[in-house]
């Protein structure tokens, strides 16, 4: 073999290896790619399921008007979902609670109300209900109150969208020291979920944001990541005379058609949830620059350069709650 011969040789072979490297380096990123999309599929099949069943059990051993608050983020933010703790009153365990003359046994009644003191009244007499609720770990310690920074939730059987739920800052015996003022008569621990994009659900500290975070009496607060790349939480809801809320296009609040927000808001009145979840792809795909956040309900499509670039799904169930009851 000549020297030119050997050189045109490596050069093909040269050419073969690029070529084959460049096909498998493709099939690799293809994999990766499709693996990450299964996996934030999964991902959020996992996270409606546990939305899907909190929502449609809200209501358990509670009042009906203090099931659950939905809090529409306008046409720039996710929205927000507050509930009663399903979890509080487990029929196995606390079967003396359920057949209590009390229509709420998994509620705390309240006393009274002076500013954000909220004094309970404990309606389990002689045993102190109120410090059951309170004492998660059973150490006859009250964990209600948290230590990292975050707030515990409660709900209450108001009606008012801004006087329903509130953080817990202190408890002592039945005293709570809330964040904010409160209306109501009952008063339940609430499970809270939000979509973190770097504000008001972004904890002190906290590295990821788009995730999708959970916060209730065991976890004191701390609200924890339970779905990555989720970077839309949108509500809508119809109540039982079939006016529907939080849509595209509604604006306001109160009572009747193309409204964002029902006011009073009464889960008792309502009949149907629609929830949507929306993910991205965990990286960006250079064929996709123009694929933005999609327009969900009454929130408008992403249109910022951090919000394009990815592939998108949504994900959409419809819940019917079991545990409210019409009372007009």
């Amino acid at each position: 073999m000549t020297l030119v011969e050997l050189m045109v040789a490596l050069a093909v072979t040269a050419l073969v290896l690029a070529a084959v490297t460049g096909v498998f380096s493709s099939q690799h990123r293809n994999y990766v790619r499709d693996r990450s999309e299964k996996e934030v599929m999964q991902d959020a099949i996992d996270v409606l399921r546990v939305l899907q069943r909190d929502l449609m059990e809200a209501g358990w051993a509670a009042d009906p008007n203090m099931a659950f608050l939905i809090r529409d983020g306008g046409a720039s933010s996710p929205d927000e979902i507050f509930l009663n703790d399903v979890d509080l009153i487990d029929p196995l365990i606390h079967a003396d609670r359920l057949v209590e003359a009390s229509p709420c046994p998994g509620c705390l009644k309240v006393s009274s109300i002076t500013g954000t003191k909220v004094e309970l009244e404990d309606p389990w007499q002689p045993s102190s209900y109120a410090q059951e609720v309170m004492d998660i770990n059973g150490d006859n310690e009250t964990d209600f109150s948290s230590d990292n920074g975050t707030d515990f939730f409660i709900i209450s059987d108001a009606t008012g969208l801004d006087n329903k739920t509130a953080s817990v800052d202190n408890v002592t015996d039945t005293t709570l020291t809330l964040a904010s003022s409160l209306k109501g008569t009952l008063v339940t621990p609430a499970i809270y979920y939000c979509v973190d994009s770097g504000t008001a659900c972004h904890p002190s500290g906290a590295k990821e944001t788009f995730v999708l975070r959970r916060s209730d009496r065991r976890s004191k607060g701390a609200l924890l990541p339970i779905a990555e790349n989720v970077v839309d939480l949108q509500v809508a809801y119809q109540d039982d005379d079939g006016h529907w809320y939080g849509e595209a296009g509604c604006s306001d609040e109160g009572v009747g058609a193309n409204l964002c927000e029902r006011s009073p808001f009464e889960p008792r009145r309502i009949r149907l949830i629609r929830l949507s979840v929306v993910l991205r792809s965990p990286t960006k795909d250079k064929n996709l620059a123009g694929s933005c956040r999609p327009a969900v309900e009454n929130r408008a499509a992403g249109t910022a350069p951090e919000e394009c670039g990815y592939r998108y799904t949504v994900h959409t169930v419809l819940i019917h709650p079991r545990n409210t009851t019409k009372d007009k």
